[in-house]
């Protein structure tokens, strides 16, 4: 090389080479001055290589977002940010969308395809498939899912569920245990969506059983319309220290599903539904019940914590006077990958219990499950 720290041509090399080799600099004479612009040069290629591979979101107000589209399901449009993760944003607010790579889009007419987003004027979007296919500018409000779930586009079900599994103990002065266990798994398709379940709590206390209560469900839900649904459901329920060796239920009726994504969902459900009940020791016994039902849950701050409260309410349509609640809210926080901490309370209600059985039941629970 060059004295001067100029570049010397390399032998059985090329100008490209040349381009990349640095000037040799004795360490006698390197000046820290020169060390922050060393830097950017180097750094900077990869930091532009990076944000070139962003998405880009820009709101009707003029915010502007990098990160990565998640998908878009009614009117909210999950983003993944690397400073805030994923973050819900209202679709009607978003003035353009440019994304780097390809993603399903499904439009207002039911097409489906695998394109890359190109932003376009007053709130449109050129969708580009492949080297061949570009569509004429398509408005943001025709766009109605992007990378949407199976059961949207009719190629399969989509399987979502948890399980979460509760224990503690305590000796010494007091000896107690208690195991609670929560397991429920989804199945949804274009018009069906089938849900199983069971859950139960037992406890223990100086060696002898003081609580055992063990509930299983099954329901079946088909969508006449996109928000209406009907639906049939079953359950079974043991209560030892309610007297109860089984409630056998059996119900149909009708549903709203308000909202259903992943970040938000809520129903509402009334119908009727027919109860058996056999008690150990008091009077078995049969009746006709209306029944009303509500779930809800929703992320907050982002997608670190979920809110969820159901209930299920069972009314007689012969005696006003005898009906059952139940009810479980609480939060839930992510821990690692699919792994999800509880905290949550739990009421168990029966107007009429047989015997001595009180009428309200409650826990407070902290358990720990998988999501899948």
């Amino acid at each position: 090389m060059q004295r001067g720290g100029g570049i010397a041509p390399i032998r059985g090399g090329n100008r490209l080479q040349a381009l990349f080799t640095l000037p040799a600099i004795h360490t006698r004479e390197l000046n820290m001055r020169a060390l922050p612009a060393l830097i950017v040069a180097v750094t900077l290629p990869f930091a532009l290589a990076n944000a070139s591979h962003a998405d880009t979101l820009i709101m009707k107000g003029g915010d502007r977002l990098s990160g990565s589209v998640v998908d878009l399901q009614g009117d909210v449009l999950t983003f993944k940010t690397s400073y805030s993760g994923k973050i819900p944003v209202k679709w009607s607010e978003v003035a353009s969308l440019e994304t780097t790579g390809t993603a399903r889009f499904k439009l207002r007419d039911g097409t489906v395809m695998q394109a890359q987003a190109k932003a376009a004027a007053d709130s449109t979007v050129v969708l580009r498939s492949g080297e061949i296919i570009t569509t004429a500018p398509i408005a943001l409000t025709d766009v109605t899912y992007i990378n949407p779930p199976p059961e949207v586009t009719g190629e399969g079900l989509s399987m979502s569920g948890r399980a979460n599994l509760g224990f503690s103990a305590s000796r010494g002065n007091t000896d107690n245990s208690q195991l609670m266990y929560d397991v429920e798994a989804v199945a949804r398709g274009v018009d069906n969506r089938f849900t199983v379940g069971a859950m139960g709590v037992q406890k223990n206390e100086d060696g002898e059983e003081t609580a055992r209560n063990n509930h299983a469900f099954l329901k079946y839900d088909h969508f006449y319309a996109k928000r209406w649904y009907g639906y049939a459901n079953t359950g079974f329920e043991e209560d030892r220290f309610k007297d109860l060796n089984l409630r056998a239920t059996l119900g149909v009726g009708t549903g709203y599903q308000f909202f259903e994504s992943e970040l938000q969902n809520l129903s509402l459900e009334g119908g009727l539904t027919y109860v058996n009940e056999d008690f150990d020791t008091g009077e078995d016994e049969g009746f006709a019940a209306g029944r009303w039902a509500l779930r809800y849950d929703r992320f907050l701050f982002g997608t670190t914590t979920q809110f969820f409260h159901t209930h299920e309410g069972l009314l007689s349509v012969e005696d006003a006077k005898d009906f059952l609640w139940q009810s479980q809210t609480g939060l839930r926080f992510p821990l690692i990958k699919d792994l999800n901490a509880t905290v949550q309370y739990n009421i168990d209600y029966d107007n009429q219990p047989t015997g001595d059985a009180k009428k309200t039941d409650s826990a407070y629970i902290m358990s720990v499950g998988y999501e899948w």
